[in-house]
């Protein structure tokens, strides 16, 4: 990716329903960003995704390559990754990617960003790109989002569409990057719809998920609404890709 890899044109398919993503009408994308334990199964979490309905899925688990290929399986999404950093491992399950990369971006004052990130084709000159980031404990929040945005302004298309899910080391970081993210990403925590999510949805280790997604920029991804997945869920966000 860091040369050419992510400059190569692939189509894609990413609709769970089999709908055909390209043309001149806008795409949706059923969206979420899941981080798991060991305890989950990839039943457990296909399970999830199927609740979610969701066909654009940023996960984050210690699952090994099997792991994810049965998640993958099951939901019957093409699986990114898995990229592994550390203890810790990404997978994007969408479509098929162009191209594809795992790296830890170090930073001066100590800790790391963990970073998967994916680039799709989804029609002609629209490009999608998806990406994880999970900053270490001890990170300093500004330092790791300065890191990250420098990656994205130097290794990302400026024509592409970006989802983002970044995982904080706890709910006062998490707000933190939400706040630095503004200029350029939206959090889709605000576009929550006021409904209730799937009450069936939640325990065995969801709720825990400390993952939060962003996308930008809006003059070609917008959300139209977002909805947790269980009570104190992570966000299924509907989001519109533009002509």
């Amino acid at each position: 990716m860091r040369q050419l890899g992510m400059l190569s044109v692939v189509a894609v398919l990413v609709a769970g329903c089999a709908v055909r993503l390209g043309g001149p009408k806008p795409i949706e994308y059923r969206a979420i960003a899941l981080q798991t334990g060991p305890e989950s199964s990839p039943a457990e979490v296909a399970r999830w995704i199927r609740q979610a309905d969701a066909n654009l899925v940023l996960l984050e688990a210690p699952g090994d390559s099997a792991w994810f290929d049965e998640v993958a399986r099951q939901v019957k999404l093409t699986l990114s990754g898995p990229g592994v950093a550390g203890s810790v491992a990404f997978g994007f399950l969408a479509g098929e990617a162009v191209g594809d990369t795992t790296i830890v971006l170090p930073l001066e004052g100590g800790g790391e960003v963990a970073l998967h990130d994916a680039l799709y084709i989804v029609g002609a000159g629209r490009y999608l790109d998806l990406l994880a980031a999970r900053f270490s404990p001890d990170a300093d929040v500004r330092e790791a989002v300065r890191a990250l945005l420098n990656y994205i302004a130097t290794d990302v298309m400026p024509q592409a569409a970006v989802v983002l899910a970044v995982n904080a080391p706890d709910p006062a970081a998490a707000e933190q990057v939400s706040m630095l993210l503004r200029p350029v990403f939206s959090d889709a925590s605000n576009c929550r719809s006021r409904g209730r999510g799937s009450a069936n949805a939640s325990g065995n280790g969801l709720e825990q998920s400390r993952m939060r997604l962003y996308y930008g920029p809006d003059t070609l991804l917008r959300c139209s609404s977002a909805r947790p997945l269980g009570a104190g869920g992570p966000l299924v966000a509907r989001l519109v890709l533009g002509r």
